[in-house]
């Protein structure tokens, strides 16, 4: 009477296994596929992962939001730089919504505290006029980040960023960038957040950049060899910034 019970129990055991295996494909694949458009520079298929991620996220689930929003993020970034600001506004207004949903459940969520600064920060990289009144509204949201988590990744991120880019005149120092990046570096790595990770290697450049902006040239160079040595196909750094940095400095 009691092997009915027991396979019964095997079989839902088993299903669990695998639907949970299934699952944590499922988000390990959009990560690993964003991953490599990345270094690759493919933004094109960037947008392609993006946007399924966007139809298949769960609504209720905390990570698959926050993942999705960190997408939009690096989308929005690179939007940026190309001058595309009107797509820009339109994922900033995305993201904004799920993050203004999330605070309004979680106030101190030290992670999209930081995401919010950024976005605000993202405007003013579209119109430079809004930075007197934008600029200490991020700045409050960044801070208000660290000072719940000192180590919070994004909250470093977006802090460094802040001093990297602020000009000297209105606090901007790029030396006090460097500790910023090199806590979020260090954040990921004892978390184990490395493999695959676009913005642990979009972290790691910004780091090597700090060091040759502040003419730390050999730590630059350390910093653009261990990014090559992780991440072998990473264009940027192995075709670009590289191979430049020897060039300029003759090493």
């Amino acid at each position: 009477m009691e092997r009915p019970q027991y396979f019964t129990s095997l079989v839902l055991v088993v299903i669990t296994m695998l639907l949970s295996t299934q699952l944590g494909y499922s988000q390990n694949a959009f990560r690993d596929s964003i991953y490599k458009a990345y270094s690759r520079g493919k933004m094109d298929k960037w947008l392609d992962i993006m946007n399924t991620c966007e139809k298949k996220v769960n609504q209720n689930n905390l990570e698959e939001q926050m993942e999705l929003i960190s997408y939009y993020y690096g989308y929005t970034a690179w939007l940026i730089g190309a001058e595309k600001y009107d797509t820009a506004e339109v994922y900033i207004d995305k993201s904004e919504k799920i993050i203004d949903k999330l605070l309004d459940e979680s106030p101190e969520n030290a992670t999209l505290l930081a995401y919010k600064g950024a976005n605000i920060a993202f405007t003013i990289g579209i119109s430079k006029l809004k930075a007197i009144y934008l600029g200490p509204k991020s700045m409050k949201y960044i801070n208000k980040s660290i000072e719940l988590d000192s180590v919070n990744i994004q909250g470093n991120i977006e802090k460094g960023n802040s001093m990297y880019y602020r000009p000297a005149a209105f606090g901007g120092d790029k030396n006090e960038a460097i500790q910023y990046y090199i806590t979020a570096v260090k954040s990921f790595e004892e978390q184990g957040l490395v493999q695959n990770n676009w913005m642990y290697i979009n972290t790691m450049t910004a780091l090597g950049q700090a060091y040759e902006a502040t003419d730390q040239i050999q730590l630059a160079k350390l910093c653009y060899e261990k990014i090559i040595r992780i991440f072998p196909n990473f264009m940027w750094v192995e075709d670009e910034l590289y191979p430049d940095l020897l060039k300029r400095h003759k090493l």
